[in-house]
């Protein structure tokens, strides 16, 4: 084990990552205390002088997910793209990230939600309201500027682009990665956005 102390932040992101990656490889159910040391290479005594629980563990997991997705939605906003074009650069964005990290984000979020633990459950379904809420800000921008539908139901229309997302990263891990994950997201998008477009 590593004796070495690290700044809090430092320490917290290790913790962090090693808890995402053991949630990936084995599901959260089989993730513990020792294990996250293990993976970290420090004591359990050394998480708990920053963390009280796996489930803080798990909460500021689950709080770096959602500040993840709402950061890639808030700069692709930034540019002057119409909001079908920010929506696509935003989604595309997840999309590259969840190549690089084998469906990290909206695979941890499945996986938590599976434990059945009320405080985390509401902290994922929060977290998944404030990234379908930046969606619907995004789709009623369109509405305004004409480009989108004027009779489409927002709400609707951005779970059913979390649902996109979140049902094609999860076949694509079940499938033991073995399909190009943006090839389809190409074809599901075009669908989605031909049909909310005037």
């Amino acid at each position: 084990m590593s004796k070495e102390r690290k700044p809090t932040e430092q320490r917290q992101k290790q913790i962090i990552d090693a808890a995402r990656k053991l949630i990936i490889a084995k599901g959260s159910e089989n993730i513990t205390i020792k294990g996250i040391a293990q993976e970290v290479g420090i004591s359990e005594a050394a998480i708990y002088r920053h963390f009280k629980s796996k489930r803080d563990i798990l909460e500021l997991l689950i709080d770096h997910i959602e500040m993840n997705l709402v950061r890639d939605i808030t700069k692709a906003n930034s540019y002057k793209y119409t909001s079908t074009s920010t929506i696509d650069k935003a989604l595309r964005s997840h999309i590259s990230a969840i190549e690089q990290r084998k469906g990290l984000s909206f695979q941890i979020i499945a996986d938590i939600i599976s434990l059945g633990d009320k405080e985390l459950n509401a902290r994922a379904s929060k977290a998944i309201d404030s990234y379908t809420d930046s969606l619907k800000d995004l789709l009623a921008r369109g509405v305004s500027a004409e480009e989108i539908r004027g009779d489409i139901n927002l709400d609707a229309a951005a779970i059913m682009l979390f649902c996109m997302i979140q049902g094609l990263v999860n076949k694509w891990a079940l499938s033991n990665y073995s399909f190009n994950l943006e090839k389809k997201y190409v074809l599901l998008w075009n669908i989605f956005r031909d049909s909310i477009t005037r």
